[in-house]
């Protein structure tokens, strides 16, 4: 059987084929967006829009999972359900603005044929499936479990979505200290083979898959030993930290201390490279500065570093204790453990404020809540990362390798930009999220570093200012202007990529629009925090495998919406998003009908116009409809083909010798994407795979770019 592959479109893309057509709307991949369409509810515009995206006339599969609220509207969340039990992170959300207006559809969903209905039933009911013990038995052994845990394993039965229909199977999920970390596995349910996975912890660097994790020697604990002291644990650490945060949530306590920082880091701070780790400490002193640590918890006379937003912990190994003070005055320096705790409560607790500044408060809030840190914790590793989970669970730990990543505003920022998109977006995975995630990290870093004194001219372009770019590490770059993105293929985290000739960091692909946006819109004399508002904006109404176009043009229409009296926001993220080929700067070219016949490279119809969309027919299951495109020099061809909802039909592209260069085989309802850059005659060929056929329901669309 084929793979299963996400919808890739590159360009903006009018869908026109028969019975669909929306004015006033566009798709890239993923995300339809909307302009001058009134909708009165949700649930309305589902029933609108039922045969568009291939759901039942009466939406029987779909539940009313969430409600988000945002700064320019309303998120409405549906858990798309098959014989009682969920299509993983499948999922259709309807954004509807304040004004009324429909926003946006973000559409995860998969259309469920009576085949595969059958299909379905005859896994569950007829065939055999393993146990949840002999579930996380295997994902235990994959994972190869080596530290303790910080949440109970948990399983669940779910359908994955394949390219032929959906497959029965247990999700596990397993949460430990690192190195071992965290991840989501989805095995077979029948015979427990790994369909996929992905992990739930987010370092700052290193490669995090399960392959990676199978790979590594040495013992690997008792999974019931494990699950029984994680469960001990968490029985009496869950009510305190309820309490805890409960409190904190009532009445920030209003009392102030105070402690030394880095403010962002003491490179940037003091403007030399000459700073090392192993720098005398007299080197530093000039780099430090008193800040207030803001609602601190006061019990007994004893003031620890707790808060409404942040609560400094022990959580992973080594086992450090929180430092504490009796006067609320914190005076340590780097070297010392309690000099990480005020470094890292002070710039957390200070981004947490600033998001609350934009506006994110009450219903529309990201992280209000204290959020558990462990400023010693990776085990001791040079590395850094978030830990996913349910909101409550989650929490950031930081390692002392090298320059102690707590010293560094940037790593801290970093990480905490893994926590706001997994708390906007718990579906965050799939698709480019690995690369925009860690790009989005590196950008909320640099936002709050660029905005402070010497932020502008120490090494601007760098991430981690301090904790890389040295003997500890590279670092990585903002301004990767010449990485290019391309749309057949897939951004994973800290992946090395070479495009053209050029090898950057596919985190950098991300950041460095963002970024770029961000320098040319302060230089235009625009506020840091309006940009940063649209960012965040952006990611509400989102779900699973985004696409860096699709999170690009939320990102565009998120500037429309908060600021459309002034679209030099808009107009600056799209071009910086056009440069690095995320957007196409052609939005529509002519729109053509398919002529037949067309079944052959030497009757193939031509495709003269870049940005064409041609509307076709596959009459019959036999039927394939070639177009020939001539490529020119420099130029690089994006071929998409978009299916009617209800069927599967594959793209192939060959060269004038007859050979294939590329191909896309996404299934039913997917698009499919093919990107060439040799010029020259080419040849985009559209196959029947399954699904319907002729002038009712044969329809696709083919939109050729360069």
């Amino acid at each position: 059987m084929r793979q299963f592959a996400r919808p890739l479109l590159a360009s903006l893309i009018v869908l026109a084929y028969a019975g669909t057509a929306h004015a006033g709307s566009y798709s890239v991949e993923n995300l339809t967006v909307y302009s001058g369409t009134a909708a009165t509810s949700a649930d309305d515009v589902l029933r609108q829009n039922a045969a568009r995206f291939g759901l039942p006339a009466s939406l029987s599969n779909l539940g009313l999972v969430k409600v988000q609220e945002s700064l320019t509207g309303k998120h409405y969340h549906y858990q798309q359900m098959l014989r009682g039990l969920p299509v993983d992170r499948a999922e259709i959300i309807i954004s509807i603005g304040k004004n009324g207006q429909l926003q946006k559809i973000f559409n995860e969903t998969r259309y469920i044929s009576d085949k595969v209905d059958a299909s379905a039933v005859n896994q569950l009911y007829n065939q055999a499936q393993i146990s949840e013990d002999q579930a996380l038995d295997k994902a235990w052994t994959n994972m190869k479990v080596q530290h303790p845990l910080v949440a109970t394993p948990s399983t669940e039965l779910v359908w994955v979505p394949t390219k032929d229909g959906v497959q029965l199977a247990r999700k596990v999920r397993i949460e430990a200290q690192m190195p071992t970390g965290g991840f989501v596995q989805f095995l077979n349910a029948h015979d427990g083979t790994v369909i996929s996975s992905y992990t739930t912890s987010l370092p700052r660097r290193g490669e995090r898959t399960l392959g990676a994790r199978g790979a590594v020697a040495g013992p690997v604990l008792d999974r019931a030993a494990a699950t029984k002291a994680v469960a001990n644990s968490q029985g009496s650490r869950s009510q305190l930290s309820a309490q805890s945060a409960a409190a904190a949530l009532a009445t920030p306590s209003g009392i102030n201390g105070s402690g030394y920082a880095f403010d962002p880091d003491p490179r940037t701070v003091l403007n030399t490279d000459a700073l090392t780790d192993t720098s005398p400490a007299s080197a530093f002193d000039a780099a430090y500065s008193t800040k207030t640590l803001r609602d601190l918890t006061v019990t007994g006379g004893v003031y620890k570093l707790s808060g409404p937003f942040v609560n400094i912990k022990n959580i992973e190994a080594p086992a450090t204790a929180p430092s504490t003070t009796t006067n609320g005055v914190w005076t340590a320096k780097r070297g010392n453990n309690a000099f990480d705790d005020t470094n890292v409560y002070f710039h957390l607790d200070q981004s947490q404020r600033y998001i609350q500044s934009l506006g994110f408060t009450g219903t529309k809030s990201i992280i209000n809540r204290p959020l558990d840190v462990d400023t010693d914790g990776v085990n001791g590793d040079d590395n850094s990362h978030y830990s996913g989970g349910a909101a409550g669970s989650d929490y950031l730990a930081f390692g002392h390798g090298c320059v102690n990543d707590s010293e560094d505003a940037d790593v801290i920022l970093h990480e905490y930009g893994h926590g706001i998109q997994a708390n906007i977006n718990s579906n965050w995975s799939g698709g480019d999220t690995g690369a925009m995630g860690e790009g989005f990290g590196d950008y909320w870093a640099a936002s709050y570093s660029y905005s402070t004194p010497n932020g502008k001219i120490y090494h601007p372009e760098w991430a981690f200012s301090w904790d890389g770019h040295g003997a500890c590490w590279d670092g990585r770059l903002l301004n990767r202007t010449n990485a290019k993105y391309n749309a057949a293929k897939t951004y994973g985290a800290h992946q090395s990529v070479t495009e053209n000739g050029v090898t950057f960091q596919s985190d950098e692909l991300w950041s460095a629009p963002l970024y770029q946006s961000m320098v040319a819109l302060i230089a235009a004399g625009k506020p840091r925090a309006n940009i940063d508002q649209i960012i965040l904006e952006a990611h509400f109404g989102l779900g699973s495998n985004i696409k860096m176009p699709a999170m690009a043009t939320a990102i565009v229409n998120a500037a429309k919406a908060l600021y459309p009296s002034d679209l030099s926001y808009a107009n600056t993220f799209q071009a910086k998003f056009e440069a690095q080929n995320i957007l196409s700067s052609v939005v529509s070219g002519p729109t053509i009908n398919e002529v037949e016949s067309n079944n052959t490279t030497a009757t193939a119809q031509a495709v003269s116009t870049a940005g064409t969309t041609v509307n076709g027919t596959i009459s019959a299951s036999s039927d394939v409809d070639y177009y020939k495109i001539v490529l020119p020099a420099g130029k690089t061809l994006t071929v998409t083909l978009a299916p009617n909802a209800s069927s599967d039909y594959d793209l192939e592209l060959y060269n004038s010798a007859g050979t294939k260069v590329a191909s896309s085989t996404n299934g039913t309802g997917s698009a499919d994407s093919v990107s060439y850059g040799t010029a020259g005659t080419l040849y985009a060929k559209v196959i029947y795979y399954s699904g319907g056929t002729g002038a009712t329901s044969g329809k696709y669309t083919l939109q050729a770019s360069w």
